[in-house]
């Protein structure tokens, strides 16, 4: 059933209103069909029955005109005939022949009442039910199959005793009845289907193409791009949702601005006070208690540049655009081999994806270098599935211990029992990659491999043309 089922919201409920107008169209046709169908019987019965007690009654009146009266009420349905003796002597067997018969003796007097033969004889097939059979014959009607009309469902056998002795013997072909009538309902249902689905298309579409631009602008803004202020159109509901989400998007972006100056300030500021501090230390007569000191203000003046050069990457908008991942993450191999480190990379084909490229770029770089700094060596891969995109880094160092694989990506959080001071950094690299792979809406995680070493594995989502995950 799911496999079949639409996805979208336009193709449930056109799927879900189309199922219920044929469901309740096939149910109301089919209870109106069995009551028509009873209710003409019950009339057809009624009336045949007191055409047949006329007949005997005119025969019994008329004895010697019994031949011409039988050839002028016979027909091609209903065929009179007098009999010295009964067609068939067995007695009425199931119930609905007993109840005919008690019927058809309402017409007579009560002599002949008590010798009537009524038979009901099938062609020995199992009928289907009667709804399948109108659905049949209604089929055919409305598209002009040919109806053979020699296909009998059975015949009825009526022996009537007459006062002289004889028996008045009428055959009855059971016909079905005619369907005709059915192509107008038929119709209608169709115009009326036709009707509702134009309807609920135009009304689907006015609320699935604003959730679209919404889904859109959404994973927009999630990734950090600039997003232009979306027009609320729609139903009311859609309208305040896309005005909310209007205001969120633009108090989100004030904050993150917000921060990223306050950031910005304090790193730039920073540096007045660090290096008046260094040229004070310059002048401590104890050598170590110098070289300590200034080794520390060197430490804080390498944090305060990393801080402010992350903020400033932070606030230049960098427009997103497609470009190819696999000759993205190459180049930056390809300047790694060029300084003499060994970096590995099993090239693949061209990929699109849309993205920041410096932003991308600088992500990639920073697990790279570490997995060189710290592993000794590192090698790249790429792999695309429909699921989305990974790029696994993996280096030969000591690993990470388990407990701590996930506060390496706190800011200036570096691990003493792995990282050593003497090797650079200031621990920005790895949450500067994490904060540019969510901000594309993927995920990055670390996790040692069982031979020795440590595994960045970055997952990032498929995008169509206009950003959105696909």
């Amino acid at each position: 059933m799911t496999r079949w089922f639409p996805r979208t919201i336009g193709g449930q409920l056109i799927f879900l209103l189309l199922a219920a107008l044929v469901l309740s169209q096939v149910v109301t046709v089919a209870m109106f069909f069995g009551e028509r169908d009873q209710a003409v019987r019950e009339a057809w019965r009624e009336e045949f029955f007191s055409r047949v007690a006329s007949v005997a009654k005119v025969i019994d009146d008329t004895p010697g005109s019994a031949d011409t009266i039988t050839s002028a009420v016979s027909s091609r349905w209903q065929v009179y005939r007098v009999r010295p003796a009964p067609r068939d002597d067995s007695s009425p067997s199931s119930a609905n022949d007993i109840e005919l018969t008690r019927r058809l003796g309402a017409y007579l007097d009560p002599q002949a009442a008590a010798g009537v033969r009524l038979r009901s004889r099938g062609d020995g097939q199992e009928r289907p039910p009667a709804v399948v059979r109108w659905l049949h014959q209604a089929t055919g009607a409305l598209f002009g199959w040919p109806n053979d009309d020699d296909d009998d469902e059975s015949v009825m056998v009526i022996d009537v005793p007459l006062r002289d002795g004889r028996w008045l013997n009428v055959e009855l072909p059971l016909r079905r009845p005619s369907v005709s009538w059915a192509l107008l309902p038929l119709a209608s249902a169709a115009l009326m289907g036709i009707a509702i689905l134009a309807v609920v298309v135009l009304m689907v579409r006015s609320i699935t193409k604003p959730l679209r631009n919404l889904a859109t602008a959404a994973d927009r803004l999630g990734r950090g791009e600039a997003m232009p202020q979306l027009e609320p159109t729609g139903p009311d509901e859609i309208r305040r949702l896309t005005a909310a989400f209007n205001e969120m998007g633009a108090r989100l972006t004030r904050f993150v601005e917000d921060r990223t100056r306050m950031l910005a300030a304090i790193s730039h500021d920073l540096r007045t006070p660090i290096t008046a501090l260094r040229v004070r230390a310059e002048f401590i007569d104890d050598d170590e208690t110098r070289r300590t000191m200034i080794a520390n203000l060197d430490d804080m003046k390498k944090m305060t540049e990393a801080t402010l050069s992350f903020a400033r990457d932070e606030a230049t908008e960098e427009p997103s655009r497609a470009v190819d991942l696999t000759a993205l993450i190459e180049s930056i191999v390809d300047d790694m081999t060029d300084l003499g480190h060994p970096v590995a990379f099993a090239e693949g084909a061209p990929l699109a994806y849309r993205c920041r490229p410096a932003s991308m770029k600088r992500a990639f770089a920073n697990l790279i270098e570490n997995a060189v700094r710290y592993g000794n060596t590192a090698r790249v891969k790429l792999e695309s599935g429909d699921d989305g995109i990974t790029v696994i880094v993996d280096d030969d160092g000591p690993g990470i211990p388990e407990d701590q694989l996930t506060q390496v990506f706190a800011p200036f959080v570096r691990l003493e029992t792995s990282r050593s001071r003497e090797t650079g950094g200031v621990g920005l690299g790895l949450s500067i990659a994490r904060s540019v792979v969510l901000a594309h809406g993927g995920t990055i995680v670390l996790e040692n491999r069982p031979e020795g070493g440590l595994r960045a594995i970055v997952r990032l989502p498929r995008r169509d043309s206009q950003g959105a995950c696909s």
